[in-house]
């Protein structure tokens, strides 16, 4: 009997597709899920040094928090 995908997490469902490789239907959703829920910031490329210090110390002290 499968687990339930949709009530999984998403550390939990990562956990189960790297030890059920062969299971695609969890993989599909899997990615699925983290494609409707991006973690990825992107910025232009033309931002200054300063700028991107910037960015950077933010992100960490986001992390901190």
């Amino acid at each position: 009997m499968k687990p339930d995908f949709h009530n999984m997490n998403k550390e939990e469902l990562r956990q189960y597709v790297i030890t059920h490789q062969e299971d695609k239907e969890a993989f599909y959703i899997y990615v699925d899920r983290l494609k409707s829920n991006p973690s990825t910031k992107v910025y232009s490329n033309s931002l200054s040094p300063q700028e991107i210090d910037k960015v950077v110390t933010n992100h960490l002290k986001e992390k901190q928090n």
